[in-house]
């Protein structure tokens, strides 16, 4: 009897010291600025400015061990991709960005990537007009890479890099921007904080 007792103990003493390990999942906020442009090249000699990118909303984490969470977010973003030619080439798009990243973290810091689906909500030309519906890719998907540091009490600071996997713009956009693989690559440096703090 004993040969059963033991092993069954061993193992419930396992569960609950690994239970005990697991932090709590959190929910949080966080906002960024971004550094952003379009890579790749049009027939018509596209040429990429880097510009000024914003984003805030929110973010958390679900623990599958010690040191591995799955780390979504929901932000909203916007994103100027200018060009030198300004007035006919540069559009501003809003978006809802949802990374859907795996997390793995280390003493306060944390490694993390995974991808990104890109929701347009408006696109708009130098002038002011409405170009969503002709020039701006619907729904973009992105991969994500970054590094960052969270304290126990539930701030953090992060950089990402954004890299496109989707066109930006669809193939019938105006002014050739849809004649061509543009893409859009943008570095992120990020502040967060979880409520109640990271239980790390």
């Amino acid at each position: 009897m004993k040969k059963f007792i033991l092993p069954i103990v061993l193992l419930v003493s396992t569960i609950g010291v690994a239970q005990a390990q697991q932090p709590a999942n959190t929910i949080g906020i966080k906002a960024g600025y971004g550094i952003t442009s379009l890579s790749g090249s049009t027939s018509n000699g596209y040429s990429s400015v880097t510009h000024s990118a914003y984003q805030a909303g929110l973010m958390g984490d679900v623990y599958f061990g010690e040191a591995i969470s799955f780390h979504p977010e929901a932000l909203y973003t916007k994103q100027y991709f200018d060009a030198k030619d300004l007035l006919n080439q540069s559009r501003d798009v809003d978006y809802i960005n949802v990374p859907l990243l795996a997390r793995y973290h280390a003493d306060g810091l944390f490694f993390e990537a995974g991808p990104e689906v890109n929701f347009a909500l408006s696109g708009k030309d130098e002038a002011g007009a409405d170009i969503k519906s002709r020039d701006v890719t619907p729904v973009a998907f992105d991969y994500v890479v970054g590094l960052g540091y969270e304290l126990p009490v539930g701030l953090s600071l992060g950089v990402r890099y954004d890299g496109g996997i989707s066109h930006t713009y669809k193939d019938t956009a105006n002014n050739g921007l849809g004649a061509g693989n543009l893409r859009s690559s943008t570095f992120w440096f990020n502040l967060g904080y979880a409520f109640g703090g990271t239980g790390r």
